[in-house]
């Protein structure tokens, strides 16, 4: 695992609505800030990024494809839809192009606050967004047919996002299956990156303690090799992996 740091996020400098810490990871209130300045600064996810848009639809095609190949597997379910669980849905973009594909699929989406729903809350009935920290806001007897991470890893230590799997895998229904996609992956963790690792992030600290650019300490990169090793400690098996074919090639791990 490797820290890393931002210093923006949708073109919106941290430093403008934050205090910045280079030591602390972001806390509720920060995001809850952040996300108040997004929905001032764009009216819609038109208005976002084309890239970021492009993304994500990506990433929403893939879901649709692991979704639809556990349906074919599992064509009974028990006489309901598929039953799919986003936890960490942010602003919801992922999940929006996910029903536009599949909308019969009762999705079921959580977020610590209600505070970056403001456009996913008109695709998904009230019942099905939970909101609260990890896994506490899902009713107990809810199983899922597939369960998703996108890119919501980064911020978590390596036993807490160990856990946090382990919490998962009781929620998966028979033949359901776990979906984690980094947002956070770290290529090349030999001696030459760790190194050149080390002085940008001296050259961060520099700028930021001289008042330059300040940068908010975001979480930690991790490696293939971090991940599997994460998802086997959580009990986890028949394991995959993959890469997206978009711009950054995005990797993906599953299990049941």
């Amino acid at each position: 695992m490797r820290r890393f740091y931002q210093e923006n996020w949708f073109e919106i400098a941290f430093s403008s609505f934050a205090r910045v810490s280079f030591f602390h990871l972001a806390e509720s209130d920060f995001y809850e800030q952040f996300y108040a300045a997004l929905f001032r600064t764009y009216d819609s996810w038109d208005a976002l990024p084309q890239s970021w848009r492009t993304h994500k639809a990506i990433v929403a095609r893939s879901l649709v494809r692991q979704a639809e190949e556990i349906a074919s597997l599992h064509a009974n379910h028990e006489n309901r839809p598929l039953r799919v669980f986003s936890l960490g849905s942010g602003i919801g973009f992922v999940e929006y192009n996910f029903l536009k594909e599949l909308p019969q699929t009762e999705l079921h989406i959580s977020e610590p606050s209600t505070i970056g729903m403001d456009w996913i809350r008109t695709c998904i009935p009230p019942e099905r967004i939970h909101i609260g920290a990890g896994l506490s806001a899902l009713p107990p007897d809810l199983r899922f047919d597939m369960v998703y991470l996108s890119g919501v890893d980064y911020f978590l230590r390596k036993h807490e996002f160990v856990q946090l799997l382990k919490g998962l895998h009781p929620r998966l229904a028979q033949g359901g299956r776990l979906i984690c996609l980094s947002g956070s992956f770290l290529e090349d963790d030999g001696l030459i990156s760790a190194c050149a690792w080390a002085c940008k992030t001296a050259l961060y600290a520099m700028l930021h303690f001289a008042g330059i650019r300040r940068r908010q300490f975001w979480g930690w990169l991790r490696t293939r090799e971090e991940y599997l090793a994460a998802v086997r400690e959580a009990g986890y098996e028949n394991i995959r992996e993959g890469r997206l074919e978009d711009a950054t090639r995005t990797f993906w791990f599953s299990g049941n």
